[in-house]
């Protein structure tokens, strides 16, 4: 395979010293390794830390990380919570990509032959669609959330308000421009084929992890304690429904279960669920700051289960690429999954149980069933969660994947 100049443009990419997904730089990394030129196109300012990235030193600066090149795009409108300036932090990154990324990347980055745009958002997707026409590159456009589904599905607007029929337009659009789609969702397919998406044209590649060395203890996960401790690591919003996990703390804590719950994380909702905690004396809840991405496996070790929360909604009949399922699966814990998914994740490897999403009195029935387990089986549990990650979703078999559509796709266009 001849190597290929990428240029991946995602608004909240993230170096592994922040407390965010890593899923780019993990394939940069290796496709890198096997010889291709890599570039991360991302903002200055960053979307968890809501503060400006450390090596940006100025406006359209470049780093090389492991070998791999991150640029930031300057950014003047920073927000603190999802509100309208963050509607224009959004048009702000992809007006400097579309309009004033050909010149500015041009001078600082190797042509490209294929742009991937990813799509936390659906502009910054655009902008690079629009790019790649004007450099003469080939178009990848990577789905991590259907848009504007979720606005409908998750953020209660509907069908017929006006920014909801702007972004169908805008949808629909992408996918006619895009030579191929890939996606995170297991599902997606279903949904772009009633767009008009033909199935050969969309590729699976979800998020993963890898198992390390100290992550394979053969002794991982027999607690020395008689309580059980139980994180959930990631946001706290109101899709993470954490609400239901305090009212499930509240239960076991009047029943006397020796279980304690950890929320490591950060979000718009979290100031309100912890003045909720301590309002109702959740003594067995305990809130942490979060932490880079490169220390969650060590925090994990010290945990006996994970835990991730579900809406009950349509949208996930497409299915999830949760990055904190693969982190549990990594560190070797047992999963307890609230939710009701497509390729349920949890259920396919064994790794856990999985429970009807927003019963605050299912979480509590599951985690009270893992800890009376016997320790032994909650460490099976673990051992196939780690085996199911090394099967498919090790980041060297993604990033292999990823590798043969940039094959296929410039294979096209010769």
């Amino acid at each position: 395979m001849p190597p290929h100049s990428l240029w991946v443009i995602n608004h909240y990419a993230s170096l592994p010293t922040a407390p965010d997904g890593t899923r780019h730089y993990e394939l940069a990394k290796r496709l890198t390794a096997a010889g291709h030129d890599v570039t991360i196109i991302a903002s200055q300012f960053h979307h968890k830390t809501r503060s400006r990235v450390e090596l940006a030193t100025r406006p359209y600066s470049a780093a090389m990380v492991d070998g791999v090149r991150f640029l930031w795009v300057p950014s003047r409108i920073h927000y603190r919570k999802n509100s309208v300036a963050r509607m224009l932090n959004m048009l702000e990154f992809s007006v400097r990509v579309g309009w004033k990324g050909r010149r500015r990347f041009r001078q600082r980055l190797p042509r490209p032959n294929v742009i991937l745009g990813s799509s936390p958002h659906p502009l910054a997707a655009f902008a690079a669609g629009f790019i790649s026409k004007k450099l003469g590159a080939r178009f990848i456009l990577e789905i991590r959330d259907l848009w504007p589904e979720t606005l409908v599905q998750l953020g209660g607007y509907e069908e017929g308000h006006p920014l909801v029929r702007i972004l169908r337009r805008v949808e629909r659009f992408q996918y006619k421009r895009a030579v191929h789609i890939v996606s995170l969702l297991p599902e997606a397919w279903k949904y772009l084929e009633r767009c008009g998406v033909a199935r050969d044209r969309v590729t699976w590649v979800p998020n993963g992890a890898s198992v390390a060395r100290d992550q394979q203890d053969p002794d991982r996960g027999i607690s020395s304690s008689d309580e059980l401790r139980v994180i959930y690591v990631g946001a706290h919003g109101r899709a993470n429904v954490l609400d239901d996990l305090l009212s499930a703390a509240g239960i076991l804590l009047h029943d006397g279960e020796p279980i304690r719950l950890i929320l490591l994380g950060d979000g718009p909702e979290k100031p309100r669920l912890v003045a909720r905690a301590q309002q109702e004396g959740l003594c067995n809840v305990q809130f942490r700051d979060s932490i880079p991405k490169a220390e969650v496996a060590r925090v994990l070790s010290h945990a006996d289960v994970g835990i991730a929360l579900m809406e009950d909604s349509p949208l996930y009949d497409y299915g999830v690429s949760l990055n904190k399922l693969f982190d549990y699966f990594a560190a070797g814990l047992p999963v307890l999954l609230a939710g009701r998914i497509a390729h349920d994740y949890v259920a396919l490897s064994g790794a856990g149980l999985t429970i009807p999403p927003r019963s605050p009195e299912a979480i509590a029935a599951g985690l009270l069933e893992m800890a009376q387990m016997p320790p032994e089986e909650r460490l099976r549990m673990g051992r196939r969660g780690q085996e199911y990650l090394q099967e498919h979703h090790d980041w060297d078999l993604l990033a292999d994947r990823l590798m043969k559509i940039l094959e296929e796709v410039t294979e096209a266009s010769r």
